[in-house]
C-alpha cells in the first residue's frame, strides 16, 4: 500500500461536507456524536479525518445522517 492510496482513505471535514452537501459544522457534529468514524491528527489532535468507509456505511444505512 502506498502513501497516496492511504491518504485517500482518510478524508477531511471539508471533503465529507461537500460529499453530503452539508456544512463543515454539521460534519463536526456527526463526528462528535460518534456518527462518523474519525481519527484525530496533528500535534494537538485538533484536526480530524474521516475514514472513507464511513461514507459508504452512511450511504448504505437505512436512515440518512441526521442534521442537527
Amino acid at each position: 500500500m502506498d502513501a497516496t492510496s492511504n491518504a485517500r482513505e482518510w478524508l477531511t471535514v471539508r471533503e465529507v461536507s461537500e460529499h453530503f452537501r452539508v456544512s463543515t459544522r454539521t460534519v463536526n457534529r456527526w463526528a462528535l456524536s460518534g456518527r462518523l468514524r474519525v481519527r484525530r491528527v496533528g500535534p494537538t489532535g485538533r484536526l480530524i479525518r474521516i475514514h472513507s468507509s464511513a461514507l459508504t456505511a452512511e450511504l448504505n444505512s437505512e436512515t440518512p445522517p441526521a442534521v442537527a
